[in-house]
């Protein structure tokens, strides 16, 4: 076999190893959004979640029901995320008031991989439990603190996005880095629990390069982690902050 067709089949399989799945992609660029629970409407007598976003799901089923085949979904789809504006929202400017215009996601996927993120809304989502929600079910989430880490944290810090085969052994690559590993870093740079809260609590708000546990190199490769303020209430971060420093020990 020649050498070139060596290099490209290399790189093929490479780029497919490392190729993300359209639920991946909705996990790392939708689900943050469109799946946290920001807090709890207890009116009319019924409790009930409040979003960061209309739920995926119920976003879903009302463009289904405006549209008439997969085709279009998925074109809607692609065009919305890239250029989302008022005009084209599926919803009324009381929702748009509340929720805020969607950000643009136009740079964050390849035109492959924004194709595969409609296909997978459209012929998966909802088939089987969110993520976040199946990862909750199945560990029997009871704690608040718990709870706060799988909507707001754990589909950037517990999410495996690819395969790392150097050095000859398979490592998981994460979409940023590891829980736990983050956390035992903190502990070694504070001197007690108080100190670990605090920074907890203050880095999630404002998150910034010179507070960041991690190198120049590593906000490069993932990104300065995005603020997570006013999608947390003060005692809502302190049993959070709290569960990442008894959770990992």
């Amino acid at each position: 076999m020649k050498i070139k067709n060596i290099l490209f089949l290399t790189a093929l399989a490479t780029s497919t190893l490392f190729a993300q799945s359209g639920k991946a992609l909705f996990i790392n660029n939708c689900a943050s959004c469109h799946t946290t629970v920001v807090g709890i409407d207890e009116s009319g007598g019924e409790i009930k979640n409040i979003y960061a976003a209309p739920h995926a799901k119920e976003v879903v089923n009302k463009l289904k029901s405006k549209i008439k085949n997969e085709a279009e979904f998925i074109l809607f789809v692609k065009d919305y995320i890239e250029n989302p504006n008022k005009r084209k929202s599926l919803y009324g400017k009381k929702a748009i008031k509340n929720f805020g215009l969607m950000p643009s996601l136009k740079g964050a996927m390849s035109y492959e991989e924004s194709t595969r993120l409609a296909t997978y809304l459209y012929n998966d989502y909802g088939k089987t439990t969110d993520k976040a929600e199946k990862v909750a079910k199945a560990k029997k989430v009871t704690t608040v603190g718990e709870k706060l880490f799988t909507f707001n944290c754990a589909s950037c810090h517990t999410t495996v996005v690819g395969v790392n085969e150097s050095g000859g052994e398979l490592t998981n690559v994460y979409a940023a880095p590891f829980a736990k590993k983050v956390v035992h870093k903190l502990k070694a740079e504070t001197k007690t629990k108080a100190e670990f809260v605090s920074f907890v609590k203050d880095y999630i708000e404002n998150p910034n390069k010179r507070k960041s546990l991690y190198s120049k190199r590593a906000i490069k490769d993932f990104g300065l982690m995005p603020s997570l303020k006013g999608v947390m209430n003060d005692k809502q971060s302190t049993q959070l902050a709290n569960y990442l420093y008894n959770k990992y020990d």
